[in-house]
């Protein structure tokens, strides 16, 4: 037993491992649920572009915003199907790559201090402040962005410290930070971090500090030239470079300059402190089963238990001399005190693009984007602070870990969160395929908020072009979906008949009328419901807007197709779900609009002995109906009842069905019997 301990106590992990075990912290925190993840927000335009108007639809795309970023789309589109799993692993890829090239400039930076590298690196690689990591194709082109910046970092130091292959390095380094001034200007200023970051790694070699300042200078003079250029560039020549943001800041300044520059300074501060220390906060903030679920909850539980325990001991285990040889002064001199200072600085670069536009910086989605940029220096800043914590070893080691496992656990929660969201999606479009198999082209269809909470209108306008016009290559889409909350009086003018609608979508545009619209509803448990104009105009039940878009929706634009036109749904969505409650009444109400009456009849009967029941109240309303129709009265009456008594609100909807069936079925006894008992029950007026 005592040899065990022994063994067990003598145990330890070769500083190569660090590389492996940084791959590893990614796949566990974002490639676990990467075959049930899916397409999100811009990734959706970014695909279905390239798929269906090429590389030219691209470069229209990016004109006016990012042209040399959409270069870099033009190169990597091509390589994978459309595909959402093969994205998400080029996504995994490419934070793995950014994650180990920051590791390599790190430890070029304090090569006799790996532990330097290991914590921030460990840090940077599940920084929890950004949790957009499944929106893979947006992202993983950041990351690519990211990757040259460290790649050209590492370039510099190594032409510092290689002088026989200083020019070598040195192209290189600038071709790769001519790659990051030009994609984008997320991580533009963070180009001006080159001189600290020299200081400190010249600290060790380079006492004199009048010397290593004159030598810092020097390396920088190149990448400094270049920058000075770019921004040149950016600033004179670029003429979309305010195309999307404007520098609210600068126009402020000119006219309230204190005000201005206080509130500039309060922002400054207020997101140092959310990029840091409050986003590190909410690992260890226990989830919501009400948001989550129970399951998800016992389970991010278990998970952060487990990854917790293996990190902790890892971090234990691992052999990162020499500093366990130095004293507690010399390692601070050494790394940790220019580590938090490298941190700091990277800090206040990183905030500019944002606070000069007066972006709001936060650690929710969308707006946790803007924490991308803050990443590098957080986790060197952090990693510095740990280390001068007047702690044993072995504690700041465990709260690393602690740290690390919790932070592992929160991307997977977040993660889960993207898992749910495509089930949303899935479910949305299986409902509207089998509800409107084919849609006229040229319409366009409002909903209210659909509760794909990572992807907007805007952006499933481009699975919707995908699934009903999969052949379609021009510039002109035939199709467009609208949130009426946010879209009326912007690009549908007003919900009235016979007014134009036009929509610029960058690579393409699509032109209708409110005259052709369907309008829908998608309010999950309840199923997907195209809107009745007779019925649904006056149903108090939908939010007003809704009301008057139905009163606009012509449901006859939805027709039958061939069963092969699920092909394209299948392609990116998946194999069709099983048949449940809302399949019976998708195509149930389709066969109403078609007058298929038997067939809605048969739907019916179909549904109800599923054992399963409507989750909204109006989901009886094509049933009542088609047994009106085929003469099955009492059927008609008992669904009327149900559907009656779930809320008042349905007197109208059920008045104005019940006033149609009147008007469109044959006279006879069983009719006028079921017509005087829905008449007096809901006190409807006569037709």
């Amino acid at each position: 037993m005592n040899k065990l301990r022994a063994r067990l106590l003598a145990l330890r992990l070769p500083g190569w491992s660090v590389p492996l075990a940084l791959a590893g912290v990614c796949v566990l925190s974002y490639g676990l649920l990467i075959p049930w993840l899916g397409f999100y927000w811009d990734d959706w335009a970014f695909v279905w572009i390239s798929q269906k108007l090429g590389n030219p639809g691209l470069q229209s795309y990016f004109a006016t915003n990012r042209p040399f970023w959409g270069m870099l789309y033009q190169l990597t589109t091509p390589w994978l199907a459309p595909q959402p799993w093969l994205w998400q692993a080029f996504g995994l890829l490419w934070r793995i790559a950014c994650t180990l090239a920051l590791w390599r400039v790190l430890r070029l930076t304090w090569p006799r201090h790996p532990q330097a590298a290991a914590w921030a690196g460990l840090l940077f690689a599940v920084y929890p402040g950004f949790t957009q990591q499944p929106i893979a194709i947006t992202y993983g082109h950041f990351f690519i962005v990211l990757t040259a910046y460290f790649l050209s970092l590492a370039c510099m130091l190594r032409a510092v410290q290689s002088p026989s292959r200083r020019l070598v390095y040195t192209a290189l380094g600038l071709l790769l930070s001519l790659v990051n001034l030009l994609m984008m200007e997320y991580f533009f200023l963070l180009d001006l971090l080159r001189p600290v970051l020299l200081l400190a790694a010249l600290q060790e070699s380079v006492p004199d500090w009048r010397q290593r300042l004159r030598r810092s200078l020097l390396a920088w003079l190149p990448y400094l030239a270049l920058f000075i250029g770019v921004a040149v560039w950016r600033a004179f020549f670029f003429e979309f470079q305010t195309q999307n943001y404007t520098p609210l800041f600068l126009q402020q300044l000119k006219t309230q300059p204190l005000a201005a520059v206080l509130r500039l300074l309060g922002n400054v501060l207020g997101d140092l402190w959310v990029t840091t220390f409050a986003a590190w906060g909410q690992v260890f903030a226990w989830p919501s089963a009400a948001e989550h679920g129970a399951l998800t909850t016992r389970l991010w539980a278990l998970v952060s238990a487990a990854a917790v325990a293996a990190w902790v001991a890892y971090l234990l285990l691992l052999r990162t001399p020499p500093d366990g040889q130095l004293s507690e002064g010399d390692v601070r001199r050494a790394w940790a005190l220019p580590a938090v200072g490298v941190g700091l600085a990277g800090l206040l670069l990183a905030g500019w693009p944002f606070w000069l536009t007066q972006l709001p910086i936060g650690l929710v989605y969308p707006n946790n984007r803007f924490t991308l940029p803050f990443m590098l220096g957080a986790s060197l800043l952090l990693a510095g602070l740990l280390r001068l914590l007047p702690l044993r070893q072995w504690m700041r080691l465990g709260l690393l870990g602690l740290a690390l496992g919790m932070a592992v656990s929160w991307q997977f929660l977040q993660a889960n969160t993207f898992r749910r969201d495509w089930e949303v999606q899935q479910n949305l479009f299986w409902q509207m395929q089998w509800r409107m198999p084919a849609i006229e082209p040229g319409t366009a269809l409002l909903a209210n908020d659909l509760p794909s909470h990572y992807s907007s209108d805007n952006s499933l306008t481009a699975p919707l072009n995908w699934i009903y016009a999969p052949d379609q290559r021009s510039t002109h889409m035939p199709y467009m979906l609208y949130y009426t909350s946010i879209r009326v009086s912007r690009a549908v003018p007003d919900l009235k008949p016979g007014l134009p609608i036009q929509q610029n979508y960058l690579a393409a545009s699509f032109e209708g009328s409110t005259s052709q619209v369907i309008a829908l509803t998608y309010q999950p448990p309840a199923c997907l419901r195209v809107l009745d104009p007779e019925i649904d105009a006056t149903n108090p039940t939908l939010p007003a807007l809704m009301r008057s878009a139905a009163a606009l929706s012509r449901p006859e634009l939805a027709g039958p197709a061939p069963e092969t036109a699920q092909a394209p749904l299948v392609e990116i969505y998946g194999a069709e779900p099983a048949h449940n409650w809302c399949y019976y009444f998708e195509k149930a109400d389709l066969a109403r609009q078609l007058e298929d009456w038997d067939g809605v009849a048969a739907l019916g009967d179909a549904a109800f002995a599923l054992g399963d029941y409507p989750n909204d109240a109006m989901e009886r309303l094509p049933f009542i109906e088609g047994y009106a129709h085929t003469g099955k009265w009492t059927r008609a009456l008992e669904l009327t009842q149900e559907a009656g008594d779930i809320t008042p609100l349905m007197q109208t909807p059920l008045c104005r069905l019940w006033q149609r069936i009147d008007r469109e079925t044959p006279e006879s006894p069983e009719k006028d019997t079921a017509l005087a008992d829905v008449y007096g029950r809901l006190d409807c007026s006569q037709p």
